[in-house]
């Protein structure tokens, strides 16, 4: 009977080890296979961004090409990019392309730099005294900013358009880059160089607080026809006082009666209401 026990024992724990061993080797399975999908999925993941980066920056060396900007340095690194990504290296092949990248567009800005600066070049190649001064004029002559809002308005759109093959919203960066633009039309030029960095930021995805963009220059007074008495210089409607010479200016109708006054009446000559002075 002892004998029985114990088998039956033995068959039990051997039977329980079974069952546990079946489970965990089922657990290990499909633990193992989650995992093989996460992995898919990350693969597939990386290759898919790192084919959209080679073909987004291919495609700006073709455009940069058309404009007579060429690299081999950013031409070598797209072929190991391509390379690197035939090889399943999709991390190699992001890194290389994004130093391309930034190549291309450094060389882009900096042609727009100097195409700025072209004229003034012309000037400076025989050295002789006459052509200096006028270069230095020519300089004298550019407004403050000016060039470098142009320039910072170039890389603004390049980083826009780069956003937007890269697939982000970048509707916050070309408001701004088309308000800096206005700015610059209406040479408004410490501002628009300020918008322009900031749609920069925002087209690389960059949080911007536009409330601190600068509000727009107001026009000034126009001239309403009335001029100052004392020096004839041209008023606006709401003016109280010359504008060049500071004499106070009375009104040129009755406040009570709207009957039409001289500068040196006290009193309305119709109604009796003292003039304010």
């Amino acid at each position: 009977m002892a004998d029985d026990a114990v088998t039956v024992a033995v068959v039990l724990l051997l039977v329980s080890l079974g069952i546990a061993t079946f489970l965990e080797t089922r657990y290990l399975r499909k633990k193992m296979k989650n995992r093989r999908v996460r992995t898919a999925k990350r693969d597939d993941e990386l290759q898919d961004n790192a084919h959209n980066a080679i073909i987004t920056t291919k495609a700006i060396m073709s455009s940069l090409q058309r404009q007579g900007i060429r690299s081999e340095e950013a031409e070598a690194w797209m072929q190991e990019a391509q390379t690197a990504n035939a090889r399943h290296n999709y991390h190699v092949a992001m890194d290389l392309t994004a130093k391309a990248k930034d190549r291309l567009l450094a060389l882009k800005a900096a042609q727009a730099s100097k195409g700025d600066l072209a004229k003034l070049d012309r000037f400076s190649g025989g050295g002789s005294t006459d052509e200096m001064t006028t270069k230095e004029m020519l300089q004298k002559e550019i407004p403050p900013n000016m060039l470098q809002s142009k320039f910072s308005i170039e890389v603004a759109g390049t980083a826009v358009e780069q956003g937007r093959l890269g697939g982000r919203d970048v509707s916050q960066a070309t408001q701004l880059l088309e308000s800096a633009k206005t700015r610059f039309d209406a040479k408004d030029y410490a501002s628009a160089l300020t918008i322009a960095r900031q749609s920069k930021r925002a087209a690389a995805g960059e949080k911007v607080d536009v409330s601190i963009t600068p509000a727009a220059p107001q026009s000034p007074p126009q001239p309403s026809g009335r001029e100052c008495p004392t020096c004839g210089a041209s008023l606006a409607e709401d003016d109280m006082f010359c504008r060049k010479c500071g004499a106070r200016l009375a009104p040129a109708a009755c406040s009570s009666c709207g009957a039409s006054l001289l500068s040196d009446d006290a009193y309305c000559p119709k109604c009796g209401t003292p003039v304010p002075q």
